[in-house]
């Protein structure tokens, strides 16, 4: 499941923090209701960058628990974006969770049993 939004002019990482920023916390928070609508969480999280010459580029991060959570997806969403080389002006701004599971199958599983070592 995805989101992803094209900016009206290009955006400089710098001089546009602030509006970048707010558009990465509003896909995060789409992203997060179409999965908790669909009752799905993701495990792997993405994001995809469109630079002004068109270059797209994807990173992405895959955590050992499921998320669906809008700050955990944006958290996730930041540490994706700390890998990529931010010195073109942004385009294109996306966000996305794969590796879904269904919520009510990971509820349903019994948590697992802790054993003792008595030595």
């Amino acid at each position: 499941m995805s989101r992803e939004t094209t900016f009206d002019r290009n955006l400089h990482v710098r001089r546009d923090r602030e509006e970048l920023g707010q558009a990465l916390t509003r896909l995060c928070e789409q992203v997060a209701a179409d999965l908790q609508r669909r009752g799905y969480v993701g495990r792997t999280i993405g994001i995809k960058i469109r630079f002004d010459d068109f270059m797209t580029v994807t990173r992405d991060l895959t955590f050992p628990q499921p998320i669906s959570e809008a700050t955990a997806l944006r958290r996730a969403a930041g540490k994706c974006l700390l890998r990529v080389d931010l010195t073109r002006t942004i385009r294109l701004l996306g966000v996305r969770a794969s590796a879904l599971e269904r919520a009510d199958a990971l509820k349903e599983q019994p948590p697992e049993q802790m054993t003792l070592d008595l030595g």
